[in-house]
């Protein structure tokens, strides 16, 4: 299973997502006005890493999505 991660800098948040997470099969785009989507990692440990990387004040992982 493979895993992305949403970076909000308004809200500055880092959010683990696994691929198959609605949020990000529909999203509009990789970029927007507020953040960007990570590219896929093979691991949610690998997804946390990059999420933490961030230097965001909240990281976490989607509530719907990774369990």
């Amino acid at each position: 299973m493979s895993h992305v991660v949403y970076v909000n800098h308004p809200t500055n948040k880092a959010m683990v997502h696994d691929t198959n997470c609605g949020k990000y099969t529909y999203r509009r785009r990789d970029e927007t006005i507020n953040g960007y989507w990570s590219g896929t990692f093979g691991s949610l440990e690998e997804a946390l890493n990059y999420a933490k990387g961030t230097g965001k004040k909240n990281v976490d992982t989607c509530a719907f999505c990774v369990k």
